[in-house]
């Protein structure tokens, strides 16, 4: 009997995600899991809409399944053992947290009588995550009752509905059982029918849109996008400013560039200039997304007196510059096509200063034959497919992007810039490749080496995903800051090189592998779709390059 309520109240679980959407189950195998293992492995097995991966390493596995939900933007579903598996998923979910991306976190644990009393594989799981998912609650399986079984289900359909509502996020399901574990698989799921949620639109009254709209009235306003997974109002707000003739900057992550009004590289500008020229400077601020991954352009943000606009529902005042005024927790996509229905078209001296320094700056990139870690992003801007997906890694990899990429075709970038770290990048990307099509991963060494595992979900699955590895052997970024002047200790505790053989690494996970030199043998391994591309760099050369160009760049704007 209780292997039959186990079994009933699993499947009123599961059921109850799959009726709110869920359709990727990401597994790490363990014996405290294995009932919720075995029923989601049948409910698979069952439906040809549903997916089910499996990574032993409980990192690698939310990482994975971060990068299934960041590029769809859909719940998904992680399950793990008791003990110290369920802390793996620690690092996935700050990202989660900080990124708005929901995932449904099942956490299977000892019973109350083997808690906290020395049993094997039992640590303290209540609050586990602490303010790291929006949700953690504990769920029974395997009580009697139709109360407890209908609570079940209609508490997971609400912990799905509570990640996939602004903003959005991580929730837990902790799960205690006893022995036994097996279920009885001649059980039938009971059907349960999906908890409706009414889209809901968060709008200004008139009355403030009309306040809004005379304070924008005639002024020189300056439109920022920063990042975002999924930037649905990205035609409105191309709209918007082409209309107004308000100058764009966007992140690389808000997947704007190459389009006409969008100001490229302008990262640049910022570290050039320690303020904008006057012909450049706005009335009036607006921005969409999440923080910019340029640190000159929020430093710059923080010097303004000028009123700020932050506008979006998930970003909820996330602003480490202090410098917002306003806060509109409203529809981006809304509030843009209500603005561009009330204001007027005009042509303006300020959008052509703006579209003069921004042709300015993009001539004055490098053009050099070398391959190097910038010219490697000039490459990949040139080579790669339309519509394609580049998931980038944190550390030098993005601010080169930031800086070096114009959008040469229309594809999706992809980065952790929730917490920033250089932890899971390789199995979120694998995560992304699930979407099919083709992939690409822009990573160094290190953040490599930080998650080696995940190359291993890429050979489980036959993932497409083509990695190109800047090998710098070491922390190429410490040498950009004031620790490279401790030279005693620089090398063993900032620069930290590991010595990889990336070609044994390839082999490893069956890969196919080439060294490139130049960026002709880029190109060439680009094309033959090599899946792993290593570009050997020097990381004091790169300082060097970088710091050169902002020097020719300072020199070129001083003679404006």
């Amino acid at each position: 009997m209780k292997n039959e309520t186990l079994t009933l109240n699993t499947h009123r679980l599961i059921s109850g995600l799959v009726a709110q959407g869920v359709r990727h189950f990401v597994i790490s195998p363990g014996s405290r899991s294995t009932p919720v293992a075995i029923l989601i492995a049948e409910r698979v097995k069952a439906a040809a809409n549903l997916a089910l991966y499996v990574d032993v390493d409980e990192r690698s596995a939310a990482f994975f399944a971060l990068g299934i939900a960041k590029t769809g933007q859909v719940p998904v579903v992680l399950l793990c053992t008791s003990g110290t598996a369920a802390a793996e998923y620690l690092p996935a979910l700050a990202e989660a947290h900080l990124s708005h991306i929901p995932l449904i976190v099942l956490t299977t644990d000892r019973p109350l009588e083997l808690t906290n009393i020395g049993a094997p594989q039992a640590i303290d799981q209540t609050n586990l995550y602490g303010s790291q998912v929006k949700q953690s609650q504990r769920l029974v399986l395997q009580d009697d009752g139709q109360t407890n079984a209908d609570f079940i289900a209609f508490q997971t359909q609400r912990s799905v509905l509570a990640a996939l509502t602004a903003p959005k996020g991580p929730v837990q399901f902790n799960l205690p059982l006893r022995k036994p574990l097996l279920p009885d698989l001649r059980v039938t799921p009971p059907a349960i029918k999906a908890l409706a949620a009414l889209p809901t639109t968060a709008a200004l009254t008139p009355t403030d849109l009309t306040v809004i709209e005379q304070q924008l009235q005639g002024k020189k306003v300056l439109l920022i996008a920063g990042p975002e997974e999924v930037m649905t109002y990205r035609t409105a707000l191309l709209t918007l400013s082409e209309k107004c003739q308000w100058p764009l900057l966007a992140d690389n992550l808000a997947n704007l560039r190459g389009h006409g009004p969008v100001i490229s590289n302008f990262d640049l500008l910022f570290q050039a200039e320690s303020d904008l020229p006057e012909d450049l400077q706005p009335d009036v601020i607006l921005r969409f997304g999440g923080t910019p991954v340029s640190a000159p352009l929020m430093q710059w943000l923080s010097q303004q007196t000028v009123p700020q606009y932050l506008i979006g529902d998930q970003q909820q005042l996330a602003d480490y510059s202090l410098a917002t005024s306003h806060v509109l927790a409203v529809d981006e996509q809304l509030f843009i096509e209500e603005l561009v229905a009330v204001l007027p078209a005009q042509r303006t001296a300020y959008w052509a200063s703006w579209r003069t320094y921004s042709q300015r700056l993009q001539a004055s990139l490098p053009t050099t034959a070398d391959l190097n870690e910038i010219t490697t992003v000039q490459t990949l801007d040139q080579q790669l497919p339309a519509n394609s997906r580049l998931f980038i890694s944190n550390s030098m990899p993005i601010r080169d992007v930031e800086d070096f990429y114009q959008g040469q075709q229309v594809r999706e970038l992809y980065c952790n810039r929730g917490a920033n770290g250089i932890d899971g990048v390789v199995s979120t990307a694998a995560g992304m490749a699930t979407a099919g099509g083709a992939n690409y991963l822009l990573i160094g060494d290190l953040a490599l080496f930080h998650d080696m595992n995940g190359l291993m979900m890429l050979r489980r699955y036959q993932l497409n995903l083509t990695i190109i590895v800047i090998n710098n052997n070491g922390g190429g970024i410490f040498s950009f800051l004031p620790q490279a002047a401790a030279t005693d200790y620089f090398e063993d505790l900032f620069g930290t090189p590991q010595e990889l053989d990336l070609a044994q690494v390839a082999r490893l996970y069956a890969r196919t592998y080439q060294k490139v030199t130049t960026i002709t043998a880029l190109e060439q391994a680009l094309t033959n779709q090599v899946q792993f591309i290593e570009v050997e760099t020097q990381r004091g050369k790169n300082v060097q390059l970088h710091r050169q160009l902002i020097s020719d760049l300072q020199v070129l704007l001083a003679h404006d």
